[in-house]
């Protein structure tokens, strides 16, 4: 068949009616299927979630055992601190205030070097 019959055929069925008892007996098979299908659809998340949980439980590390130290403590005798000797501080060194008056000259000089060993610069006061 081309698609041209099956267009005509389908047109030629549209036009006759439907009975009552197939539609009926469709309604009632599909009804049937999923009430098939609809545990399956609770149980595969559970056994999913089961098998997760399982494998977490079985693959965890094993708590080891914890160990508990004795600590012996010797006997401590008693020591006697030394006697506190009294912290001597060092004098502080007296301030130095010049006195106004009239000002000495001190002589200055200042020696300046240049990359030509030949040429010194002094400078004098």
């Amino acid at each position: 068949m081309t698609e041209h019959e099956l267009r005509e055929l389908f047109r030629e069925m549209r036009d006759e009616p439907v009975p009552a008892d197939s539609l009926a007996r469709l309604r009632v098979a599909v009804d049937r299927r999923k009430a098939r299908r609809n545990w399956w659809k609770l149980a595969i998340p559970v056994a999913v979630a089961g098998c997760v949980a399982a494998a977490f439980l079985m693959l965890r590390p094993a708590k080891m055992p914890m160990r508990t130290i004795e600590v012996v403590q010797p006997e401590v005798a008693q020591v006697i601190s030394p006697p506190e000797a009294p912290v001597r501080t060092a004098p502080r060194p007296k301030r130095f205030r010049p006195r106004p008056g009239p000002v000495e000259a001190v002589p200055v000089s200042i020696r300046i070097e240049t990359p030509d060993p030949d040429v010194v610069i002094l400078l004098v006061n």
